[in-house]
């Protein structure tokens, strides 16, 4: 019998009457504390019978799961009721942390996605109120790689600038997994790697803008001999029409 609590709150709950063999409203006519459970003398309202209801705190028992926070995994051991019931997408926290059930391991090594605590042999778990987001670091032809945890929702921009161990570095791309863009935004949560790096000093920046003005004025460039070409048969043609 499970609702003792209801027993205790309201007087009266409906359980099976042996007599009547249905189940019917009992008024309580005494309790009795009973280790860490309780029993109940109860009066059934229906044919008079009275008996007595056992109401124990179900077993404990010793449950394995595996952690994993980014590509680090690890297992513990927690004492779970053996009546719980567990259920894939379940959530629930562990050390100041969220945690969401993503498999649940039988003892034949099938999966199941529901079990009760007794029977599941490991549950799997991924934490979620972090994630990992890996990075790569490039300046030159000189390049490493890190990863930092933060919250799933926080977005991350192309173009934007990154402060990495009190480094500065701009955000060149950003990659899902499914494909890499140099433009816009993505959560952290969408993220499979960023792409970061150093950007240029000011003066590297200021000799960079001087270059690109320099294709409009006729100074010295990659492709300028072609460009020039292209303009003077422009020039030409746009002649011949004027004069037909």
């Amino acid at each position: 019998m499970t609702g003792g609590e209801d027993l205790v709150e309201n007087g009266d709950e409906f359980v099976f009457c042996s007599t009547c063999e249905l189940e019917t409203e009992h008024n309580i006519l005494r309790t009795k504390d009973k280790g860490k459970g309780t029993d109940y003398l109860v009066q059934c309202q229906h044919c008079s019978n009275v008996h007595t209801i056992q109401i124990r705190p179900p077993k404990p028992t010793n449950v394995r799961f595996t952690l994993s926070e980014g590509s680090e995994s690890f297992q513990i051991s927690l004492e779970i009721d053996s009546d719980e019931i567990f259920s894939l997408g379940d959530e629930f926290e562990h050390n100041e942390a969220l945690w969401e059930i993503t498999r649940l391991e039988m003892p034949n090594a099938t999966s199941s996605n529901d079990v009760s605590a007794n029977k599941v042999m490991m549950v799997w778990a991924t934490r979620t109120d972090v994630v990992m987001v890996r990075m790569t670091f490039s300046e030159g032809e000189y390049s490493f790689s890190d990863s930092i945890f933060c919250d799933p929702e926080r977005e991350f921009k192309c173009g934007s600038i990154y402060e990495h161990q009190g480094v500065r570095w701009r955000i060149r791309a950003l990659h899902s997994g499914k494909g890499r863009t140099l433009n816009g935004g993505m959560k952290a949560a969408n993220i499979r790697r960023i792409f970061l790096h150093m950007p240029p000093s000011y003066d590297e920046a200021k000799e960079r803008k001087k270059r690109e003005r320099g294709r409009w004025k006729g100074q010295d460039f990659h492709g300028r001999d072609e460009h020039q070409q292209r303009v003077r048969e422009s020039n030409i043609r746009s002649k011949k029409h004027f004069n037909d």
